[in-house]
């Protein structure tokens, strides 16, 4: 049998702080669609290709999608704000998300809670709530909507176009043919294009594309219902099997700690001697893995992330924690002599 290998906490933080990064970097998927589709052209003006039917990389628009925007004036004064809101509707699928742009003319606006962020792409950061860049959702919505202000420019910039792509998701993770999108244009006249006094002038509008029909006659597909069926038993399974294992997997090593802590304190033993000038450092490094494996696994159940996110990192805090006592008693044991030569 060949010799034991072990790990220090601070190689098993390491690993799992690898770990969740790479996890955090998946989940990044849905924070927004790319300035760019997987053709190399613009998504806002030529759609989300790596979704709907024949994606990717050839996915084509969909009249199923209803894509809508209200607040809409027909000219703009110069500097005001407008309240836009954008809708994205599907028969069957409540999820979704959209990108906006306006061509860089004007700036737009949100709240912190709004689910809306600088498009990907765009060099500025994803917490910002104004930009003159293009806009999308931050996360998938359900219901697929969002309210945001659209600020005019402040000098006559000319009419304005706006393209805007619409993405209506089934949620099960994967780009495939139960996905599907829409894209609207339109455009805002300049100052005065319209007579402010008439009925035109002082109204907003509403524009959509797409078939509402679709919205509400909708026919069941057999095919489809059974891949919903068989992926919402998948992931019972996978969630439950999940559960299980990881839950047995830490009775085992809290059983095993209490096991050893029992044993040692039986017979009089203890972990090695530890000079102090030795355990001094490295108890600082196993507290200081400790706080902030404890404040990520907090920040990120303040965030509602996902159990399989927190429980990690909470747990190597806790592991770190008893690397800290574990050094504590290290230094109160008693040399050896083959220690102290």
């Amino acid at each position: 049998m060949g010799p034991a290998v072990r790990f220090s906490v601070g190689q098993v933080a390491a690993a799992l702080a690898l770990l969740l990064m790479l996890v955090g970097s998946a989940l990044a998927y849905s924070a927004g669609p790319p300035e760019s589709n997987a053709a190399g052209d613009s998504t806002a003006t030529y759609g989300c290709t790596c979704h709907g039917a024949g994606a990717p990389p050839v996915g084509t628009p969909s009249t199923e999608v209803v894509v809508s925007i209200s607040g809409v004036p027909h000219s703009y004064d110069n500097g005001t704000a407008y309240n836009f809101t954008i809708k994205v509707q599907h028969s069957s699928n409540t999820d979704g998300g959209f990108l906006l742009s306006s061509g860089g003319v004007g700036t737009f606006s949100w709240l912190e809670d709004a689910g809306i962020r600088p498009a990907d792409g765009s060099d500025e950061p994803t917490s910002a709530t104004n930009t003159s860049a293009n806009i999308s959702h931050s996360e998938t919505g359900n219901p697929a909507e969002w309210t945001f202000i659209w600020t005019a420019p402040s000098t006559d910039e000319g009419p304005v176009s706006f393209w805007l792509a619409g993405n209506s998701v089934d949620g099960g993770g994967a780009n495939d043919d139960s996905d599907h999108w829409n894209l609207l244009s339109f455009v805002v006249n300049e100052p005065g294009a319209t007579d402010a006094q008439s009925e035109q002038g002082l109204a907003t509008r509403v524009i959509s594309v797409g078939d509402y029909d679709s919205l509400f006659v909708s026919e069941e597909d057999p095919e489809q219902l059974e891949r919903e069926r068989q992926a919402e038993l998948a992931d019972g399974v996978f969630s439950t099997g999940n559960t299980l294992y990881f839950t047995s997997l830490l009775a085992l090593i809290i059983g095993a700690v209490f096991q050893r802590e029992f044993l040692e304190r039986k017979r009089g033993e203890g972990p090695p001697w530890l000079p102090k000038e030795l355990a001094y450092p490295q108890g600082l490094r196993r507290g200081i893995t400790a706080a902030l494996f404890f404040l990520l696994g907090l920040y990120w159940m303040s965030n509602d992330e996902p159990t399989y996110m927190t429980g990690p990192a909470i747990f190597v805090g806790f592991w770190a924690a008893y690397g800290v006592y574990r050094t504590a008693r290290a230094t109160r044991q008693q040399p050896t002599e083959p220690e102290i030569a």
